[in-house]
C-alpha cells in the first residue's frame, strides 16, 4: 500500500539577515519623525535634521537626511581651517606686540645674569660607544634687566682622548682639525673663563647669585662639562652643578612638548641665525629664546641640578 506522504518541520531557527541589509532595508523607506516643539530633531550620529514649529508630525525624506549628513563634515572641515586660520594670525600678531611689553623687574629675578652655554664636543656616525670631549666652549651673557646680550666668551678647545677629528664631526660642527689643534685643553679654557667671569664682576657668594647657566637641556652641564671634568680630575667651579634647563622651562611656560632650538624659535615667531650645531651660533639662539620668554612673563629659575654624588665611608 503506499505510503501517506508526510511533511518535516524544522525545528532549526532561520538565517537572520546580515546586519547591513537589514539597515540598508529601514534607510530606504521614508522615516516618520514625531516631532515636539520647540526642540530640534538629531539623528544618532548628532546632525541637525530640521526644526519644525507646533504643528502635526512631519515626515522628513532620506535625502535630506543624506545632504545634511553630507554636509555636516564639510561645515566641521570648514570651521577647523577657520579655528587654524585664526589661531596663526594670533600668534603673527603676538610676536609683534611681544615686542613692546615692558621688560621683567630686576628685583623679582632671582640672579642678574643669564648665562647661555652650549658646548659642542667630539663625535661620530657610528653607534659605537664614544668618549665625548668638549671641542667648543662658548658662553652668551644675557642681561635678564635689558633683555641684551651684552658680553660674549668663545674658545676652541683640544681634545687629549681623541685628538683627530672625525670627518662627521667635521661636517656637524664645522670646526676644524687646525682649530683644536691650536687651542688649549679644556682645563686652561675653564682657568681662562673663571678669570673673564670676573673681570666683569660676575661673582656668586653664599648671600647672593649673580648668574646662572642656561642650556638647552641637561647634557651641557652634567654630561659633557661635569662628565668630562669627573673623568680627567680636572677641577670645576660650583657654579655648573646648578642650571636654568631653557629647554623645559619653554615646555613649561607655553605647555607644549619639549622640542629643538629651531621648533621653539619658530613657535615664538622667529628664525634661526647662524649656523646650526655651532657652538657660539646655537647659544646666541638660545639667548633670544630665553629673552623672549621672559618677555612673555615667564619666570628665569634654576629646575635643574647634578644628582647627589655617593659618598663612601670608612668604617
Amino acid at each position: 500500500a503506499r505510503q501517506p506522504r508526510t511533511t518535516t518541520l524544522s525545528l532549526r531557527p532561520a538565517r537572520s539577515a546580515p546586519m547591513w541589509l537589514a539597515l540598508t532595508a529601514l534607510s530606504l523607506g521614508f522615516v516618520a519623525l514625531r516631532l515636539q516643539p520647540p526642540q530640534a530633531v538629531r539623528v544618532r550620529a548628532g546632525v541637525p535634521c530640521a526644526a519644525v514649529s507646533q504643528g502635526a508630525p512631519q515626515r522628513v525624506a532620506l535625502g535630506e537626511l543624506v545632504r545634511e549628513s553630507r554636509a555636516a563634515p564639510l561645515a566641521k572641515r570648514s570651521a577647523r581651517r577657520k579655528r587654524g586660520e585664526a589661531k596663526e594670525r594670533a600668534r603673527q600678531e603676538g610676536a609683534v606686540l611681544r615686542e613692546a611689553r615692558p621688560l621683567a623687574d630686576a628685583h623679582a629675578l632671582p640672579f642678574e645674569w643669564l648665562l647661555v652655554l652650549d658646548v659642542e664636543a667630539t663625535c661620530d656616525a657610528r653607534g659605537r660607544p664614544w668618549e665625548h670631549e668638549i671641542i667648543e666652549f662658548p658662553v652668551v651673557a644675557l642681561n635678564l634687566r635689558t633683555l641684551q646680550v651684552e658680553h660674549e666668551f668663545h674658545s676652541f678647545v683640544r681634545p687629549t682622548a681623541n685628538q683627530t677629528l672625525t670627518p662627521f664631526c667635521r661636517k656637524l660642527t664645522g670646526i676644524t682639525q687646525e682649530q683644536v689643534d691650536a687651542a688649549p685643553p679644556l682645563d686652561a679654557v675653564l682657568r681662562e673663563f673663571d678669570g673673564w667671569l670676573r673681570e666683569r664682576g660676575l661673582v656668586n657668594t653664599a648671600e647672593a647669585r649673580s648668574f646662572a647657566f642656561g642650556t638647552d637641556g641637561h647634557f651641557d652641564c652634567q654630561f659633557f662639562v661635569d662628565g668630562e671634568c669627573s673623568r680627567k680630575g680636572i677641577p670645576k667651579a660650583e657654579y655648573f652643578d646648578k642650571w636654568v634647563n631653557l629647554k623645559q622651562l619653554f615646555a613649561d611656560h607655553y605647555k607644549v612638548r619639549r622640542c629643538k632650538i629651531a621648533k621653539m624659535l619658530e613657535r615664538q615667531g622667529m628664525r634661526f641665525e647662524g649656523r646650526l650645531h655651532s657652538g657660539i651660533d646655537d647659544s646666541r639662539n638660545i639667548a633670544r629664546i630665553a629673552a623672549q620668554l621672559v618677555r612673555d612673563g615667564s619666570p628665569v629659575y634654576i629646575n635643574e641640578g647634578l644628582p647627589p654624588r655617593q659618598r663612601f665611608l670608612d668604617l
